[in-house]
This record gives structure tokens, sequence and C-alpha cells, in this order.
């Protein structure tokens, strides 16, 4: 009897023993993480907080409200009415993707300068959807600096100079002849004249149907780059995939047709001469690629790609421009003054040729970019995360 009451005893010491490890330990776990949650809560602090901001509606977001202001004669309302609300960095929701938007300088300023890559640029999904897999915007390392260099060089070049200033000056005064008595909107004169101007330069298409069935189609494509990425009938995106693949017809064929030339010249060993335009060039790199057919499909979306300069950036900094210039007397009196001094008769002594890589500070691709964090980043008081 005795040796079952002290093995109850021994058991009784055992669960009491246990008892007491088991409460040391969740003793310790809870003290832990609550330590872990102070130290998260105190680094946070020292880092910074996630900007405020309003994701707005399901999917919608707040794009229709930033598409409208666009239209407005206050495009930047959109950004001075949430800086007012949340501070010159908030975020937002705009065509379906959640987005940090920075008025702050400082902050634009370690954005732009990106040291060790922190940024990656990114798109909007409608944009990634119209420019294509092979988008000179998704290239980056070698290729990036491959495509930049071979068209860099060529547009550089003493010839192509020579004949571009000719048909810029030829496109000019064509447009200049059509300004009498009636209001002139800088914007929509400077997309006649560049956009002509480009596609030759890319294309060597002059006036003509094709020209004008290119310039018409464009317009159906470029109003897809800023909406809602649903790619069902009758949505925008739609319709401008569509006028898309119509103007890929009319590119693949003059396409189609250089490269035939170029490799007939090669057969016969005849020289091929100085690159004409984009086409020639990017056609010359291709060489005798077993995926040829691919890579003229790339070439394609390529040529197309490069057209919306002529449609958005050129024209808006021509007309930034204009109305800086208007905004500053100074400036103004100073450029006129310049231009009165050129003399009026003979031959003009200015040489166009060195004037031209100022351009060069002009991007030449601007479509809606954005920067995406690798994965986090830190600045001016704000954590910016990954969207």
């Amino acid at each position: 009897m005795e040796w079952i009451i002290r093995l109850w005893i021994l058991m009784g010491i055992i669960i009491l023993t246990c008892c007491c490890y088991w409460f040391l330990w969740v003793k310790k776990e809870n003290g832990d993480r609550l330590k872990q949650k102070k130290k998260k809560k105190k680094k946070k602090k020292e880092e910074g907080k996630v900007p405020r901001g309003n994701k707005g509606w399901p999917l919608l977001g707040e794009t229709l409200e930033f598409i409208a202001c666009g239209y407005t004669s206050n495009p930047v309302s959109f950004m001075e009415k949430r800086k007012s609300l949340y501070g010159s960095v908030f975020k937002t929701s705009i065509l379906g993707t959640g987005v940090i938007v920075s008025t702050d300088p400082e902050v634009n300023k370690v954005i732009l300068q990106n040291h060790g890559n922190i940024f990656v640029p990114a798109y909007p999904k409608s944009v990634r959807e119209l420019m294509g897999d092979y988008s000179i915007l998704q290239m980056n390392g070698n290729m990036h600096r491959k495509i930049h260099s071979l068209l860099g060089g060529f547009l550089r070049s003493p010839q192509f100079k020579a004949r571009i200033t000719t048909d810029i000056q030829h496109s000019v005064k064509q447009c200049f002849a059509t300004w009498t008595h009636q209001p002139i909107y800088v914007q929509d004169q400077v997309k006649k004249i560049t956009f002509t101007i480009l596609v030759k330069v890319l294309l060597s298409i002059g006036p003509g149907e094709d020209l004008d069935f290119l310039k018409r189609e464009f317009e159906e494509f470029i109003k897809g780059l800023i909406c809602l990425p649903l790619k069902f009938p009758g949505t925008r995106l739609h319709k401008s995939l569509k006028a898309k693949e119509r103007m890929m017809k009319i590119v693949k064929r003059v396409i189609e047709e250089r490269n035939n030339n170029i490799h007939k010249k090669k057969n016969s060993e005849e020289k091929g001469g100085a690159a004409n335009d984009v086409v020639d060039v990017l056609l010359r790199d291709i060489g005798d690629s077993n995926t040829i057919s691919n890579m003229l499909e790339n070439i394609c979306e390529n040529i197309i790609e490069m057209m919306i300069p002529g449609e958005e950036t050129l024209p808006t900094a021509m007309t930034m421009a204009v109305k800086f210039l208007s905004d500053s007397p100074l400036a103004l009196s100073k450029l006129l003054l310049c231009s009165r001094s050129v003399p009026t008769d003979g031959e003009v002594s200015y040489n166009y040729h060195n004037i031209m890589p100022s351009g060069c500070h002009v991007t030449f691709l601007q479509i809606n970019a954005r920067c995406s964090a690798i994965p986090h980043l830190t600045s001016v008081s704000f954590q910016l995360p990954k969207l």
C-alpha cells in the first residue's frame, strides 16, 4: 500500500515540475515576442511610415478622377488635392495598380538618381499590353545598350542630320502656310509636323495613303495608353490593340520588302551603302539569324513604339516650351532679338546640325513611367513598399 502512495507522490512531483517548466517556457516566449514587437515598432518609427492616402474604388481606384483632371484647365489638381490631404508623398490606385505618388523634390531626387538600382521602371498594365513582350521599355542590360548604340549612331550621323534638317524645314514651311487668319493650337500643329517626319525617319514613308492610314490608326492606338486594363470587345484597350494590328500589316509589309532587297544585294555582292532609316539599321543588325521571322515581328512592334514621341513626347515638350517662354518676357525678348538678327535674304549662316544634339536632353520615349521599389525603400521619413 505504501508503494502506491509513493508512486502517486512521485507522479505529482513530475507533473508539478512539468507544469513549472511549461509556465516558464510560455512566459519566456511571450517575453521574446513582446520584445520583437517593440523592436519592430521602434525600427518602423526610426525608418518612417507608409505614406497616407486612399485606394478609392475596387479595381477602378481613383482612375476616373485622375483622367478627368487631365481634361481640365488645371490638370495637376488631382495631385494638389491629395497633397493638401495626405502630404507631399501619398498612396493611391490608378489604372488598376496601387502606386505611391511623390510631389516632394527631395524624394524625387532620390528616385531619379537611383543609386544602387533601388528602383526599376514599371508601367501600367495597359501600356505593357499595347507595347508587347519585346518592347523597348522592357529591355535592359546588354540588349538595351545595343539598341541604344545602334539608333544613337544612326541619328548622330552627319548624313542623317543633313537630310533630316531639309525635311524638317520643308514640313515646317508647309505648316506655316496654313496659319493665316485662324487660331493656332500649338500641340496639334506640332503633332502634324513631328509625326510626318518621324514616320519618314523610321520607315521612309512620305505623304500618301499609307501615311494617312498610319496617322489615323495611330491616333486610335495611342488612346489606349491611359485606360483601364480591360481587354474585351468594346473597351478602349481592345480597340487600341485592333488598331495596332492594322498598323502592323503596313509596317510588316514595308519591313519584309526592305529585308528582301537587303538579301538580294547581299547575294549579288552589291554594297548596301548608308542606312536610309531606322528599319535599315535594325534589319542590318539581324544578319543571318535562324529566327528571322520572330526578329521581323519584334522590329514591327519596335517601329510602332517609336512613333509615340511624334504624338506625345515631342509635341508636349514643345508646347510647354512655348508656354514657359510666354510666361517669361525676358527670355522671350532675348529669343526674339536673336531671331531678328538672322538675315531675311540670302543664305542663313547658322549651322543647324550643331543645334540638333540639344534635342537629346528631351526624353525620347516617355509613357507614364513609374518606378517599383525592390523590395522596400525608406527615404525622407517615408517607407515606400513594393506595391
